[in-house]
């Protein structure tokens, strides 16, 4: 009977309230969008079980969808031990969604230090000329603060790159850890 390592990885996916956190993370686990997901409240976790490229071992992936409200504060820093990997997602229409993941990291890294990370940009689907609040510039310039991985801008509406994120962000861990 061959032997082979069990390979699971927690990873908490952090950012404001509203930046579609919980409709990224289900678009990635059920392959489409739910128009209504009510606030995360303290967290909720959900499993995946996937492989990635250079391994034919199966990976567990452990995601954890943490409240971004300021009043679940206190309780998420229990959340963050024993990540192996973190999302960070801000909301491509909101300045303050963007700016407030620099306060993010700070808890995060508090608690854990630094981990393999992603920046992701979310509801692409909105954005047009008139209305790009963040430009591409100014995410890579925050990629290279949080020491990412990799910067994503996504819709958990339409799909797109969803799961190129969680993909991404499991191979750097299992890179990592092999």
């Amino acid at each position: 009977m061959a032997f082979y390592k069990k390979y699971f990885y927690k990873i908490c996916i952090v950012g404001n309230a509203g930046v579609g956190k919980s409709t990224l993370l289900y678009h990635y686990l059920k392959g489409q969008f739910k128009f209504r997901i009510n606030s995360t409240i303290g967290s909720n976790f959900f499993v995946k079980i996937v492989n990635i490229d250079g391994s034919n071992r199966p990976i567990t992936l452990q995601v954890w969808d943490l409240a971004g409200q300021d009043h679940f504060k206190w309780v998420r820093r229990e959340f963050y031990i024993g990540a192996n990997g973190i999302v960070y997602v801000f909301d491509l229409t909101d300045n303050q969604s963007f700016e407030d993941l620099y306060n993010w990291k700070e808890e995060v890294e508090k608690v854990i230090g630094v981990k393999p990370n992603i920046l992701v940009g979310n509801k692409l689907d909105l954005i047009n000329s008139k209305n790009r609040n963040i430009q591409i510039q100014n995410a890579n310039t925050l990629k290279s603060h949080l020491i990412a991985r990799a910067y994503y801008e996504t819709s958990a509406k339409l799909g797109t790159m969803v799961n190129e994120v969680f993909s991404k962000l499991a191979l750097e861990i299992y890179k990592l850890y092999e």
